[in-house]
């Protein structure tokens, strides 16, 4: 699961909104009524975000009713609850719908209720009983407005479920250091189109089809080990049955002999096949990546200019379809392996019978 925390400038817009609000409202409210630092903070709290998000109109009208009972009635939990819910829908107003909406009303309903409660604790302490009413007024509204952010956190929090990822926390830990450094540079491509590009944006989703297919190929290149020492283990042992054919007198032996040359012959021309596969995969891989890199580069930094020039919607275009066209060619790419019964039939099936004295050549073709 990806979380990741939006739109930093206008949360942090609204923090500034909320504690300043909050602040000079709660002095403002202090000669009209003792409850100034809540109703200052209420007021505060919406100003602020309004300041952050707009919808002055919605925001201050749900502020005022939330304030309402406030003059006119004895507070209460039970009334503060509801100013805190009337607000908290005020708040939330054009954000997020469905559950995030209703996630953040509730939350932001529990902030506003924990601000009053923080802002009733300060006026009723021991500590600031000396002090003058309208400073404990402002305090009390400012730390308030404070807590009051937190009512905004809902809407920016973002929580996505990241195939990138999850694909990147399977892959094996046997790649070779080449493709790991290859899938490494793919998972930065994702990471910067995504927090760049808007959600469901085509770009995006292309970038992102490109990285999962980059890592899903490195998976299944690693499937297939392939190390120097084998190859020349399999060598050695042809030359020491080269050696064995030359020495022996006995047909049977040497056609026996012969046999488990030609498997150790075809068991160098898998791995010639296998390591042509591999070396074409990372070139692939190589052209994959860079074209990605490339289309990153131009969906992020010529979005601009894709509105308005024809000219770079007909580059981004071209380069989608590079995209899509290395993705295909690199998912296409196969490790030729020989089929086990194909390297079964190698090692048991004798070869024609050499003549006598014969001494075959080591060969790796």
């Amino acid at each position: 699961m990806d979380i990741r925390f939006d739109d930093h400038a206008s949360f942090h817009k609204a923090a500034l909104g909320m504690t300043l609000g909050a602040l000079l409202l709660g002095l403002a409210l202090h000669p009209l009524t003792p409850f100034a630092p809540l109703a200052g903070a209420l007021l505060g709290i919406a100003a602020g975000a309004a300041f952050a998000h707009g919808r002055w109109g919605g925001r201050m009208l749900a502020a005022s009713l939330a304030v309402l009972p406030l003059f006119v009635l004895t507070p209460t939990w039970g009334l503060l609850a509801a100013s805190a819910a009337v607000l908290g829908l005020g708040l939330a107003y054009g954000g997020p719908r469905g559950v995030r909406g209703v996630l953040g009303t509730v939350v932001g309903a529990g902030s506003l209720l924990v601000a009053m409660w923080c802002a009733l604790r300060i006026t009723g302490a021991r500590e600031t009983a000396a002090w003058p009413t309208w400073i404990t007024s402002g305090t009390a509204a400012a730390a308030a407005g404070i807590v009051g952010v937190l009512a905004m956190v809902p809407r920016h929090l973002v929580m996505s479920l990241d195939p990138v990822h999850a694909a990147a926390r399977q892959l094996p830990g046997t790649l070779d250091p080449e493709v790991r450094e290859l899938c490494a540079r793919a998972i930065a491509i994702w990471s910067t189109a995504k927090h760049k590009l808007s959600e469901g944006d085509p770009g995006m989703l292309l970038v992102r089809d490109g990285v999962l297919t980059t890592l899903a190929v490195a998976t299944k290149s690693a499937a297939v080990e392939l190390t120097a020492a084998g190859e020349a283990e399999v060598v050695a042992r042809m030359e020491d049955i080269d050696r064995r054919i030359a020495a022996t007198s006995d047909a049977e032996a040497r056609s026996q002999y012969q046999a488990a040359r030609a498997a150790l012959a075809d068991q160098l021309r898998y791995r010639d096949h296998i390591r042509q596969g591999r070396e074409r995969l990372v070139a692939r891989m190589h052209n994959h990546v860079t074209t990605l890199e490339k289309f990153q580069l131009a969906a992020t930094g010529l979005e601009a200019a894709r509105v308005t020039c024809t000219t770079a919607t007909r580059q981004l275009d071209e380069l989608s379809q590079d995209v899509a066209a290395s993705g295909e060619a690199l998912a296409e790419l196969e490790l030729d392996v020989p089929p086990s019964s194909e390297r079964t039939a190698a090692a048991t099936v004798a070869p024609p019978a050499e003549p006598a004295g014969a001494s075959p050549a080591v060969s790796r073709s």
